[in-house]
């Protein structure tokens, strides 16, 4: 038997791993209006060996930065979704891995694992703060 809570809970991570997925298809197209659609007015980046990168805007000239990397594509994997009690925060933890065109023109792979924090708004779930960083060693 279901309590109310947990069918809410199945709800709005079936609602998140749509978000999840619309991210990163806008993201592999190059899409960032599509992309940006889904983050929160103040959000933020934090991505690695970077001060963060606040606000649509500033988000929004960061990741066109990034779009310029010839072969630019992500994959993802892995994905754990936990919703808050109150049902008005969730996080998502998962696994990616970049592909990226090298000084020669080949495909270079990078693998990394992110935090996704989403806030509920309006009834709609929008990434707050999204944070990554590599799996490879530090020298």
């Amino acid at each position: 038997m279901h309590t109310d809570t947990e069918t809410d809970t199945t709800t709005d991570i079936a609602a998140i791993r749509r978000v999840d997925t619309e991210l990163l298809a806008a993201l592999n197209a190059r899409d960032i209006d599509r992309w940006l659609s889904h983050f929160a007015a103040d959000a933020k980046l934090l991505p690695p060996g970077s001060t963060p990168v606040e606000g649509r805007d500033a988000i929004a000239r960061f990741i066109a930065g990034l779009l310029t990397i010839p072969k630019f594509e992500m994959t993802q994997y892995g994905h754990e979704v936990q919703v808050s009690k109150a049902g008005d925060m969730a996080w998502v933890t998962y696994g990616h891995q970049l592909t990226i065109g090298d000084s020669t023109g080949r495909p270079a792979r990078e693998a990394a694992k992110n935090l996704t924090i989403y806030r509920k708004e309006s009834g709609r779930w929008k990434v707050a703060v999204d944070m990554w960083n590599d799996d490879a060693p530090r020298a």
